[in-house]
C-alpha cells in the first residue's frame, strides 16, 4: 500500500508542476501583451499629437499670442484665395495636404463678401467656410475665419449675423480664430473701424469668450501703430498686419515695432512675396527681412495664397488638382519658397506634431539659454555614443555663420557658448539664427534669437 500511495503523490506533484508552468506561461504572455499594448498606446499618443492638442486654447498675453502653458506661439500657414473665385480649394483633401505635406499649423479661409461673394450667395459661401473649419478641427490645426472685405463697416449687421452663427456652431473648439475685417482702406480707426470692431467683437464674445479675434487696421491693415494708441477693451484681441515684401519694407516694420512696444499683439494674417498688386518679381531680400522680424517677435503668419491664378503671389501652377497631392513642378516660385519656409520653421522649432520628422535617438540638442539673448548664450547637448560632432550656427538662408564645435567627443553632456560672432570674429546683427548639431549622420536644429 505504501509504494502505490507514494507513487500517486509523486505523480500528483508532477502534474501540479506542469499546470503551474502552463499557467505561469499564460500569465507571462498576458503581461507581455499588456505591456506592449501600453507602450504602443503611449507611442501612438506621442506621435499622433496634433498642434491643437499640443498648444490648446490660444490667448493673448501682452503683445504675444501664447499657448495653454503661457508659452509664446508662432503659427505658420497659408491663406486660401477669395472663396467666390477659388472655391475649389475649400475642401478636406486640400487642407489635409497643407497640414501633412506643407506642415501648416493654420489655414486661413478667406470668405469673399462683395463681387459675387457672401452678400449675394450667403449659403454657398458659408458652406465653403464650414467645410474648411470642419477639416481643420478634424485634422487638429488652427483655422482663421476671415471676413474678406474692404468695406466691412458698410456690412456690419451681415458680419454680426455671420460670426454669431459661426460662434454658436464652433465657438467651443480651440481651433477657431476669427478675423472680422480683412483690410480696411484709408478710413478712420477711431470713427469707422473701431466702432465696427466693437460691435462685432461684442456679438462674438456673448457666445465665445475665449477664442482669439483678429481685428483689421486702416490702410489695408498696415496702421497697427495707430490702433495701438487706442486698442479695443476686450481680451484675446490681435491686430492684423499685412504686407507685400516688394512694396512694404522697413517703414512698415517700424510701425509694427511701435505697435508691439505699445503692448498689442500682431498677427500677419496675410502677406505676399511680391508687390502689393499680387504680381511683379519676388523680393527675396525683403522676404528674409520680414521672416527675421516675424520670427524674432514671435508673430504668426499666413502667406497669400493657395490659388492657381497667373500671378506671382499664387502658390500653384494653373490647372493643378483641387485636392492637394502637388509635386514640386505644380508649385510656383513663390509657392516653393513659402512651402520651404513653413516646413523649415515648423520643423526646426519642434512643434511636436506627429507628422514632423523623427528626432534622432542617439543624441539630444537642448534649447539655448537665455533665449532671446544678448550678448552670450549657452547651448547644451548630450551624446549617447562616442563619435564625430559638428555644431554650427546658421542664418535664415541656411548659410553657416560659425562653427562652435568640430571633432571627436566621447559619450556625455556638453555645454558650448556663443557670443553672437561669426567665424571671422564679426558681431552679427539682431535676428533669428539656427544652431545645428550633426552626429552619426543625423541633424537636429534649434532656434536662437539674438537681440543687440
Amino acid at each position: 500500500m505504501t509504494k502505490p500511495y507514494a507513487f500517486k503523490i509523486k505523480r500528483m506533484k508532477f502534474q501540479l508542476s506542469i499546470l503551474l508552468k502552463k499557467y505561469c506561461l499564460i500569465f507571462l504572455t498576458f503581461i507581455f501583451f499588456i505591456s506592449n499594448t501600453l507602450v504602443f498606446s503611449k507611442n501612438s499618443i506621442e506621435t499622433d499629437t496634433t498642434v491643437v492638442e499640443r498648444y490648446g486654447q490660444l490667448r493673448v498675453e501682452g503683445n504675444k499670442i501664447v499657448d495653454k502653458n503661457s508659452n509664446p506661439v508662432s503659427l505658420r500657414g497659408m491663406c486660401l484665395f477669395w472663396s467666390q473665385w477659388m472655391g475649389r480649394f475649400y475642401n478636406y483633401d486640400c487642407v489635409e495636404w497643407l497640414k501633412d505635406d506643407w506642415m501648416c499649423t493654420v489655414v486661413r479661409a478667406s470668405m469673399g463678401i462683395e463681387s459675387g461673394g457672401y452678400l449675394q450667395n450667403p449659403t454657398i459661401e458659408k458652406n465653403k467656410i464650414t467645410a474648411v473649419i470642419d477639416a481643420c478641427i478634424d485634422l487638429g490645426i488652427y483655422v482663421i475665419v476671415d471676413w474678406h472685405d474692404h468695406n466691412a463697416h458698410n456690412h456690419q449687421q451681415e458680419a454680426i449675423d455671420f460670426f454669431t452663427e459661426i460662434a454658436e456652431q464652433y465657438g467651443e473648439y480651440p481651433n477657431l480664430i476669427y478675423e472680422i475685417y480683412n483690410e480696411p482702406t484709408q478710413v478712420s480707426w477711431t470713427n469707422v473701424i473701431k466702432p465696427y470692431a466693437e460691435a462685432v467683437v461684442d456679438s462674438i464674445r456673448a457666445i465665445d469668450p475665449d477664442n482669439i479675434i483678429i481685428v483689421g487696421t486702416s490702410t489695408w491693415s498696415q496702421d497697427v501703430d495707430i490702433a495701438s494708441q487706442s486698442p479695443l477693451e476686450f481680451d484675446n484681441i490681435a491686430y492684423a498686419l499685412h504686407f507685400y515684401a516688394a512694396t512694404h519694407k522697413q517703414s512698415l516694420r517700424n510701425k509694427a515695432s511701435t505697435a508691439l512696444n505699445n503692448g498689442i499683439a500682431l498677427f500677419v494674417s496675410e502677406f505676399g512675396t511680391c508687390e502689393s498688386t499680387g504680381d511683379g518679381p519676388i523680393d527675396y531680400t525683403e522676404v528674409e527681412s520680414w521672416m527675421n522680424f516675424m520670427e524674432t517677435n514671435k508673430i504668426s503668419w499666413c502667406n497669400w495664397s493657395i490659388a492657381d491664378k497667373v500671378e506671382t503671389s499664387a502658390a500653384l501652377m494653373p490647372g493643378v488638382s483641387s485636392n492637394g497631392g502637388w509635386s514640386e513642378s505644380d508649385l510656383t516660385e513663390s509657392g516653393s519658397l513659402i512651402r520651404d519656409k513653413i516646413i523649415f520653421f515648423n520643423d526646426t522649432t519642434n512643434t511636436g506634431i506627429g507628422d514632423l520628422r523623427e528626432l534622432p535617438k542617439n543624441f539630444k540638442l537642448y534649447q539655448n539659454y537665455p533665449n532671446p539673448f544678448n550678448p552670450i548664450t549657452t547651448i547644451e547637448y548630450e551624446l549617447q555614443n562616442n563619435g564625430q560632432v559638428i555644431l554650427d550656427v546658421l542664418d535664415l538662408n541656411g548659410r553657416k555663420i560659425k562653427t562652435l564645435k568640430r571633432g571627436f567627443e566621447t559619450k556625455g553632456n556638453y555645454k558650448v557658448s556663443w557670443d553672437g560672432s561669426s567665424d571671422k570674429g564679426i558681431k552679427v546683427s539682431s535676428g533669428v539664427y539656427f544652431y545645428r548639431l550633426f552626429f552619426e549622420n543625423k541633424n537636429n536644429y534649434k532656434k536662437a534669437i539674438l537681440l543687440n
